[in-house]
């Protein structure tokens, strides 16, 4: 089966029968926390949208397209927290607090709360392997073989890879082989507990890693920062 980011997809018979099961499955789990993720959030959304309004980003909602359950497209939605032409141009004090701002927004995953939209769209699940850019898709499935079985169940706002540390940017060959192993370690034990728990952990990542990067420089140079990157004193 060719999908649509032109990119061979065969995959075992006993994987595709899984990704069924979690369209199945998950679906109704995934549309009842994901409203009720968007109504507790909203405050949150307001003041986000009006921070980086004032911070002179014109367009703060970022789109962009990533590779979903079975190799198909789909437009994320996010907060925009990388200055670009739609940006204007402030000034040096309001831009120093600009990017204190989207270092927040990334360390906290706070930047990804739109994708709860996504969760309802049935694009994504609550729980799953992130997705890719095409870019990025194309390239690591290229590189490492088993890399397309994690399209076999729907992409997540968070998953088992991202509780373990493996977040943000790919800095290199070992840290994806890592999170491949991640992805397909929770394609083979995935269940309904096992989701709960990756929540409930996923909700004390924001405290954590804003006590472990305050005031401290990473030796990746991602956007968003990779726990498991070694980091440099201050």
């Amino acid at each position: 089966m060719i999908g649509k980011t032109g990119i061979s997809q065969q995959q075992p018979v006993h994987k595709r029968a899984l990704a069924k099961r979690d369209q199945r499955g998950n679906r109704l789990f995934d549309m009842l926390l994901a409203g009720l993720g968007l109504l507790v959030f909203s405050p949150a959304f307001i003041l986000i949208t009006l921070l980086l309004l004032g911070h002179g980003f014109q367009k703060p909602i970022f789109l962009q397209k990533r590779v979903g359950l079975n190799g198909n497209v789909f437009v994320i939605i996010k907060f925009r927290t990388l200055r670009d032409g739609t940006c204007r141009t402030v000034g040096p004090a309001l831009l120093r607090s600009s990017k204190k701002l989207v270092s927040i927004l990334r360390i906290t995953g706070f930047d990804e709360l739109p994708q709860f939209i996504n969760v309802l769209r049935g694009e994504m699940s609550l729980v799953g392997p992130r997705p890719h850019s095409l870019a990025d898709h194309r390239r690591f499935s290229a590189s490492i073989a088993d890399y397309r079985d994690r399209l076999t169940i729907k992409p997540g706002m968070t998953g088992w890879a991202q509780i373990h540390g493996w977040r943000g940017p790919v800095c290199n060959s070992v840290h994806l082989k890592e999170r491949l192993g991640c992805d397909l370690q929770y394609i083979a034990r995935h269940n309904p507990v096992l989701d709960c728990a990756i929540l409930i952990r996923t909700a004390l990542l924001p405290l954590g890693a804003l006590r472990r990067y305050h005031c401290r420089h990473r030796s990746c140079d991602g956007m968003k920062p990779c726990l498991q990157c070694p980091q440099r004193p201050a």
